[in-house]
C-alpha cells in the first residue's frame, strides 16, 4: 500500500496553478494593476486570447459516478476535493482561493477587454478585428457557462429569472469592487447572445485548438440549448457543429479506440504504472475547444474511483476499460474491492471546454427526446463502435423501442465516456430539473476501507447541487447574497 504524499501533491498543483494565482485580494478581477495591461495593435489582442491558464476544478469528484477508499480518501486528497465529495456546504477555507471563481473571471477580464478594444485597434483590417471580438464573444461565453453551473441554481423556467448566479461583468475595470449577482436567466441570455453574435465571424475551420471556431462555439450553443431544456435549438446548433468538422485542417473527431489502443496508435505506449499514453491535449482530434484543468483522478490519486454502480457500466469488451484500473497508484498487488476502479492514463488533465464526444452523445440524446429514436439508435451505434466490438455496439431491441429507456441509456453513455471528469455532475445538475429523469441522479456518495466494508456515507441535498459562493468573495462582498 502506497500513499502520496501531501508535501510532494501541493507543490505539482502549484506549480501548474501558479501563473493564474496572483491576485485575489478584494475582488476577483485584480489580474493587473489598472493600466499595466495595455494593448494597442490587433496582434495584442490576438495574442490576449492565446492564454491558457489551468484551473482546479472541485466538482471533478461530486459526481454521483464517485466512489471513495481509505486510506487514500483521506490520505491523499486534497481538502477542497474532499469537501466536494461529501457535499458540503462550504468547500474552500476563509483564506483559500477559490481556483474556478477567480481564474474564470480573470478570464472574463480579458475576453472583456478585447470585445470593447478590438475593434478600436491601430492596425489589421476589419475581419481581422471582427473575428477576434467574435472569438472573445465566444469564450465569455463559455466562462459564463461555467460559471452558471457552479453558482447558479440548475436551469429551471420557472425560476430561473428570480434564481441567483454571478455577477454579469462585461467591462475590463479592474477598479470596480462592488459586485451584483445576475440572475440565472440574464446569464443565460447573454451567453445565447454572446454565441449568436459571434458564430457569422468566427473561423469556419478548426486550426488551433486554443483558440475558438465556429464548429467549438456551435457545440458550446448546442450544449447550452440542453442545459435550457430547449431540445430543438439544441439539434440545430449540435447538427451544425458535427457537420462542420469535417472542414478542419487539423485533425477532428471520433478516435477509434480499438485501433488508437493497438501498438503504434494514438493511445501508446500503455505504461504499466500510469496507463495508456493520452495525456496531450494539445493534439487530441477529440478536442474542438480546449480549456484545461487540473484532474489527478485520472492520472496518480488513488482515494476517488468508480463506484461498483458505475463499474457495472461497462461491457467487458469496452475499449475505455483501458483507462481503468483495478489497482492503487504503484501497488500492482493490492485491487481495490467490489470490483472499483480508479481512472488512469489522461496524463493529470482533463478538457472542460468542447469536445467531439460530447457533442456527439448531446446530439443523440436530442434526438432521443424529440422521439426520433432511429436516429438517436443511429447516431448512438455509431458513437460505441469507436469504443468497443462491433457485437458490444448495437443498442439492445428493448431500449431502442423506447423513448425514456434510450434516453436513460444515453446517459448512462456520457457515464461510461466521461467518468471523474465533471460532466457528470453538471448534468446531475440539469437532470435534478426534469421531471422523467431526475430519478436518475444518485443522492449518495460511500467510503469503503480496503477489505470492503462501508466507513461513511454522504447525502447530497437538494440546496448543494450548487455551490456557495467561496467564503474570500462572499467575505470581501458583504452585500453579494450568499446561496443556502
Amino acid at each position: 500500500m502506497r500513499l502520496l504524499n501531501r508535501k510532494h501533491i501541493y507543490p505539482l498543483i502549484a506549480l501548474v496553478v501558479l501563473s493564474t494565482q496572483e491576485a485575489c485580494k478584494r475582488d476577483f478581477l485584480e489580474i493587473n494593476p489598472k493600466g499595466v495591461l495595455v494593448a494597442e495593435r490587433t496582434a495584442d489582442y490576438d495574442q490576449l486570447l492565446n492564454s491558457l491558464p489551468l484551473t482546479v476544478t472541485p466538482h471533478l469528484v461530486s459526481g454521483d459516478e464517485a466512489a471513495g477508499v481509505e486510506p487514500y480518501f483521506t490520505g491523499e486528497t486534497l481538502p477542497e476535493s474532499q469537501k466536494s465529495f461529501r457535499w458540503e456546504n462550504d468547500i474552500y477555507l476563509p483564506d483559500a482561493t477559490s481556483m474556478e471563481w477567480t481564474v474564470i473571471m480573470q478570464m472574463v477580464y480579458q475576453y472583456n477587454k478585447v470585445i470593447n478594444e478590438v475593434m478600436n485597434a491601430t492596425d489589421g483590417s476589419e475581419a481581422q478585428k471582427q473575428s477576434l471580438k467574435a472569438e472573445a464573444l465566444a469564450c465569455r461565453a463559455w466562462g459564463y457557462f461555467m460559471m452558471v453551473n457552479f453558482y447558479g441554481a440548475p436551469y429551471n423556467e420557472a425560476t430561473a429569472a428570480t434564481d441567483l448566479a454571478v455577477p454579469r461583468v462585461l467591462t475590463a475595470d479592474v477598479s470596480k469592487t462592488t459586485f451584483t449577482r445576475a440572475t440565472v436567466k440574464e446569464i443565460y441570455t447573454l451567453i445565447v447572445e454572446d454565441l449568436t453574435a459571434s458564430l457569422p465571424y468566427l473561423p469556419v475551420a478548426l486550426t488551433n485548438r486554443l483558440r475558438m471556431s465556429r464548429p467549438a462555439a456551435e457545440g458550446l450553443l448546442g450544449k447550452v440549448y440542453v442545459f435550457m431544456g430547449q431540445y430543438d435549438k439544441a439539434l440545430s446548433s449540435l447538427n451544425a457543429a458535427i457537420n462542420d468538422l469535417p472542414g478542419a485542417s487539423i485533425p477532428a473527431g471520433l478516435y477509434d479506440f480499438r485501433k488508437e489502443l493497438a501498438p503504434g496508435g494514438a493511445f501508446t505506449p500503455v505504461s504499466p504504472i500510469t496507463g495508456p499514453a493520452r495525456g496531450n491535449l494539445n493534439i487530441d482530434q477529440e478536442v474542438l475547444f480546449l480549456k484545461q484543468t487540473v484532474n489527478y483522478f485520472n492520472f496518480l490519486f488513488s482515494g476517488v474511483v468508480l463506484s461498483p454502480k458505475t463499474v457495472g457500466l461497462y461491457l467487458p469488451g469496452d475499449y475505455r476499460r483501458a483507462f481503468l484500473t483495478p489497482n492503487p497508484f504503484g501497488d500492482f498487488t493490492h485491487a481495490y474491492p467490489g470490483g472499483m476502479l480508479r481512472a488512469w492514463g489522461r496524463g493529470g488533465i482533463s478538457n472542460i471546454g468542447v469536445s467531439v464526444p460530447d457533442i456527439c452523445l448531446l446530439r443523440a440524446e436530442c434526438k432521443s427526446r424529440m422521439n426520433d429514436l432511429a436516429g438517436a439508435v443511429a447516431d448512438m451505434e455509431a458513437f460505441r463502435a469507436m469504443r468497443m466490438p462491433a457485437e458490444e455496439a448495437v443498442v439492445p431491441a428493448a431500449i431502442a423501442a423506447d423513448k425514456v429507456a434510450l434516453t436513460t441509456f444515453i446517459l448512462d453513455e456520457r457515464i461510461r465516456e466521461f467518468p471523474l471528469q465533471g460532466y457528470r455532475w453538471f448534468d446531475m445538475r440539469r437532470l435534478s430539473v426534469d421531471p422523467v429523469y431526475k430519478s436518475t441522479v444518485g443522492t449518495t456518495h460511500t467510503v469503503y476501507d480496503v477489505s470492503g466494508a462501508v466507513k461513511s456515507s454522504y447525502t447530497l441535498r437538494p440546496e448543494r447541487l450548487t455551490f456557495r459562493v467561496p467564503l474570500y468573495i462572499a467575505n470581501a462582498n458583504p452585500d453579494m447574497p450568499q446561496n443556502p
